[in-house]
């Protein structure tokens, strides 16, 4: 797993979150996968797509899997991406 800092968008660029932690796997494959790990504040919801902005410059959209609660201060958020990281 690869961690980074990110940003998280809708479709029509709007900013959801800001300074976000997201552990990735796989991200050389169209169909990667990661953690997104949030506060209660930021509501993320399962099937919606959305694009995640990399601290590294690159982008691409996700879908959210899951959300699960990882204690009182967050909680962890399965994505799987819908295209490459570029």
């Amino acid at each position: 797993m690869h961690f980074h800092r990110c940003a998280i968008r809708l479709d029509d660029g709007s900013v959801v979150a800001t300074d976000i932690q997201v552990a990735l796997d796989d991200t050389n494959r169209d169909d990667w996968y990661g953690t997104i790990t949030l506060t209660h504040v930021v509501a993320l919801t399962a099937g919606q797509k959305y694009r995640l902005m990399l601290d590294d410059g690159r982008s691409g959209p996700f879908l959210v899997r899951r959300n699960t609660s990882a204690g009182d201060a967050g909680r962890a958020v399965s994505i799987y991406g819908m295209g490459p990281l570029a």
